[in-house]
């Protein structure tokens, strides 16, 4: 498959990712993040809401474009395109304090993705070892003394589904590095969103949380721009 790239004059292997240099398709993802950030509009609004959901359609349309153009619209890069999707209505979602559960839902969909995305092979059972004992800590020590009712289950759930997101992807470092540092980006966001919605006021917290959650969604996205097979080996 190698010999197949360099043939169509492809400087990196067919599957890895390439050095994550600036793409004139992501502009409108780092405008809209500046402007979300310049302007800081209140949440929950209106305007807030479609400011905070803007950067990762951009990201999404940024995968559909550059995939089709370069002849690479695989399974991995619709899975990530779902995943995007899905992310951005968990972002209009978790605005409102009553679409909170909803806004969980979408995110554990959108993980769900990512994990068909990576895949299952290989196993890399201590990678699950050290993800799953740091996930778990994570959710006892930090978040269930906080938790009541019903989002004792759910925050349970869907911490289970973000670990095996994270540890499917640090499974395939090798051939998708910028996925796998994604994924510990994404855990440390939803860390931030857990701790300041159950626990206590954490200090600047939305810039934590969108910082940590763009850089997460933006990682994982150069994953699916370095694809070059094409629609043929899809």
């Amino acid at each position: 498959m190698k010999a197949a790239c360099l043939k169509r004059g492809l400087k990196y292997p067919c599957g890895s990712d390439r050095p994550p240099h600036m793409h004139p398709g992501l502009l409108p993802f780092l405008a809209s993040c500046m402007a979300y950030f310049i302007l800081w509009l209140p949440e929950p609004s209106i305007g807030g809401t479609i400011l905070k959901c803007l950067p990762t359609l951009c990201l999404k349309l940024f995968v559909a474009t550059n995939s089709y153009s370069a002849g690479a619209w695989t399974p991995y890069t619709r899975r990530i395109f779902q995943g995007l999707l899905l992310s951005a209505v968990g972002d209009a979602c978790l605005v409102w304090p009553n679409t909170f559960l909803a806004g969980l839902a979408a995110f554990a969909g959108c993980h769900a993705c990512y994990i068909l995305a990576f895949g299952l092979r290989p196993l890399r059972p201590l990678t699950l070892l050290a993800v799953g004992g740091a996930v778990a800590a994570a959710y006892t020590f930090l978040l269930l003394p906080c938790l009541k009712g019903l989002y004792v289950w759910a925050a349970a759930a869907y911490t289970g589904l973000l670990g095996v997101m994270a540890w499917r992807a640090l499974a395939r470092r090798a051939r998708w590095p910028a996925a796998a540092a994604g994924s510990l980006f994404f855990v440390a966001s939803d860390l931030f969103v857990g701790l300041d919605k159950f626990c206590s006021n954490v200090a600047h917290a939305r810039a934590l949380i969108m910082s940590t959650y763009y850089t997460a969604q933006l990682l994982i996205t150069f994953s699916a721009a370095s694809q070059r097979t094409s629609r043929k080996e899809s």
